[in-house]
């Protein structure tokens, strides 16, 4: 059997089909997270407003445990996409998959999870 830890900072909701709770996996504490980094690059206008535009670019994931057997890990697309981008082996990292919307559009959960 695997074990799933969510390096996130909030609990997963695992919903089924009718939108039953079939798993929630709390966060561990540990945060797994890309460095980010804003360039500016210009800038744009928008009935009057002027709104700055900048290139963001990821560095290497911090918090990322090593793969450890029968273990995987809950993490951001942006935190999967940066480990992979510096050569990880992602079969590991799992990123929520299907989100479940409540009737004001919040998500509150996914029905599976997906690999990048």
């Amino acid at each position: 059997m695997a074990t799933i830890l969510n390096l996130t900072p909030h609990a997963i909701n695992l919903l089924d089909a009718e939108g039953n709770t079939l798993a929630v996996f709390p966060p561990t504490g540990t945060i797994a997270r890309a460095a980010q980094q804003d360039q500016p690059v210009g800038k744009v206008e928008s009935d009057g407003v002027v709104v700055e535009v900048v290139q963001t670019t990821y560095g290497e994931p911090a918090d990322l445990p090593a793969q450890a057997e029968d273990t995987f890990y809950v993490v951001s697309i942006l935190t999967a996409q940066a480990a992979k981008a510096y050569g990880r082996d992602t079969s590991d990292l799992l990123v929520t998959s299907g989100p479940v919307r409540d009737e004001t559009g919040r998500i509150i959960g996914c029905r599976q999870f997906a690999v990048v």
